[in-house]
């Protein structure tokens, strides 16, 4: 009996080491892993509670689980700027970034562009499904090859994936597809894949970099470009001061909403991405109305 259970114990110590060890960093990124590994292995989210992907100073803890992960998943180096000292640290194949594309380019004209602001690319992807969709992709391939054992289980779960996901985008674009005429502007552009992918009539965003100290030169020109543009619904970040919003938008009639684009909120897991583009969804809806 006694070695009936050490064996028993040993296979399931044998099993849990030999499931991928995954850290990603934020919570979105984080659901869409959690949703394709579920049956081999639940991932780590590195960036708990409130911290800031572009400004975490990252704990000795932290550090130390980025190096002993298999496989590293990120949106991209110059988003996650708190952790890019430790991402340089982990061997290259063991980092799997969301916006691939836009690392071979950068890599490509490294030099070209080494005075450039890390802000000037949008690297807010996960709000366009459709991206998302092509990222699961990329993800499933990577997790067969590290771990072959499971493909069975990871394709499956991809197929899963691709119909909720399919699902979710078909119906935020009912959802929104009365307010396409809506002008609306945005505080700074973390919503422009969101914007792009629904077809909104954006007329631009007050500032292009997040928690920027805004002119009273960039103040006037946003307060008539929404005057002229009959604008009628402004949308920002939580990282915009009520102070910043109220003075931008004092004497207009406009409507507002703060909208938390990584769901803080929201309980991490497999059903957070679907939660958080719901409520994005309704808010940008409340706010068009």
């Amino acid at each position: 009996m006694k070695f009936h259970l050490f064996f028993l114990t040993l296979l399931f110590a044998t099993n849990a080491l030999a499931s991928p060890n995954i850290v990603v960093s934020i919570k979105p990124i984080h659901s869409i892993v959690s949703a394709l590994t579920q049956g081999v292995s639940t991932p780590t989210l590195l960036l708990s509670g409130n911290q800031s992907a572009h400004h975490a100073h990252l704990k000795p803890s932290q550090i130390s689980l980025l190096e002993k992960a298999d496989l590293v998943v990120i949106v991209h180096p110059d988003f996650e700027e708190g952790l890019a000292k430790s991402i340089r640290n982990i061997q290259a194949n063991k980092v799997l970034t969301v916006d691939q594309n836009e690392v071979e380019q950068g890599n490509e004209h490294e030099h070209e562009h080494e005075h450039e602001h890390a802000g000037s690319v949008n690297h807010h992807s996960w709000l366009n499904i459709e991206d998302m969709q092509g990222f699961t992709q990329a993800l499933s391939q990577r997790l067969i090859k590290i771990d072959p054992k499971n493909k069975a289980i990871y394709l499956a779960n991809l197929d899963t994936l691709k119909l909720k996901l399919d699902e979710l985008q078909d119906t935020t674009q009912q959802q929104l597809s009365n307010y396409t005429n809506q002008p609306l502007i945005t505080y700074n552009n973390a919503f422009e894949h969101f914007i792009e992918n629904y077809k909104l009539k954006s007329v631009g965003s007050v500032s292009r970099q997040h928690g920027e100290n805004l002119s009273i030169f960039k103040i006037l020109k946003a307060k008539q470009i929404i005057k002229d543009e009959k604008v009628t619904c402004l949308l920002f970040t939580s990282e915009a001061s009520d102070k910043r919003i109220n003075t931008l938008t004092e004497g207009l009639k406009i409507k507002t909403s703060g909208i938390d684009i990584i769901g803080f909120d929201i309980k991490p897991g497999a059903d957070h991405y679907l939660k958080l583009i719901q409520d994005i969804t309704h808010k940008a809806v409340q706010c068009l109305k």
